[in-house]
């Protein structure tokens, strides 16, 4: 069966640097540049990896997964991991009293990127 992963990054050089990672890498995905489209997307489930950024335009992050709480997916929604270059902060307490977990993209150079994301998909 083939890994479906949905990369919700609205940054356009990020979103070109992971996408070609995750090419190289073999792995099927899609991507979405705003937070309204993600969620359109996330919300028909199917997705084993959705790796999410949190500040996005149109809806953040956060309240794409809330929204997904309220009115779950018609699918099953595999394992989100948040993209974020917040350290520390109000947001990132919320990542974690959610339960999701999250990466901080400055930190991640590009091995780490995709060992993250395979680790994710297991």
């Amino acid at each position: 069966m083939e890994e479906k992963i949905l990369l919700v990054e609205d940054d356009p050089v990020l979103q070109k640097l992971y996408s070609d990672l995750l090419t190289s890498a073999g792995l099927h995905y899609e991507t979405a540049s705003d937070g309204e489209t993600g969620y359109q997307k996330m919300s028909e489930g199917g997705w084993k990896l959705v790796l999410l950024d949190l500040m996005l335009p149109k809806m953040n992050g956060l309240d794409i997964v809330k929204k997904l709480k309220e009115d779950p997916p018609q699918n099953p929604l595999g394992k989100i991991v948040f993209l974020t270059n917040l350290e520390q902060g109000k947001e990132v307490g919320e990542i974690k009293g959610l339960g999701y977990e999250y990466v901080i993209k400055s930190d991640l150079d590009p091995n780490q990127f995709i060992n993250k994301v395979k680790s994710s998909l297991i």
